[in-house]
């Protein structure tokens, strides 16, 4: 797959999930709402990397990538609400929060989301 075919699918993986998301939120299921927010954060910065024809593999490389850019772009949000979706991604596994916590989650993860489609080149 070339770089701009890779960029799309993971554009289009990152707003699939965020749908998914929604979805899961209005059948009253926080935990798979969160672990598709995180997926959607995930995809969102694996596409930003592959317009830069980096791949990011694992769970530590999209970290350290998120850390970067942030500091690169100047907008600790990034970091910080990948922090958020990070923490949704450990929630599918221990069930600890509000179907609430996870809806306003998604609200800020919707913005950095749409940001990070905002870096992107003018044909992705």
């Amino acid at each position: 797959m070339n770089q701009p075919e890779l960029v799309e699918k993971y554009k289009a993986q990152s707003t699939h999930y965020f749908e998914n998301a929604l979805g899961s939120i209005e059948a009253g299921d926080a935990e798979k709402a969160g672990e598709f927010l995180w997926g959607s954060m995930a995809q969102a910065l694996k596409a930003v990397a592959a317009s830069e024809e980096r791949a990011l593999n694992s769970h530590g490389e999209i970290r350290k990538y998120a850390t970067e850019l942030a500091k690169k772009h100047n907008d600790m949000s990034i970091w910080d609400v990948y922090g958020i979706a990070n923490s949704l991604h450990g929630n599918f596994y221990e069930a600890g929060l509000s179907l609430e916590e996870v809806q306003t989650h998604a609200e800020r993860i919707r913005a950095i989301v749409v940001k990070l489609f905002g870096l992107l080149p003018e044909e992705s």
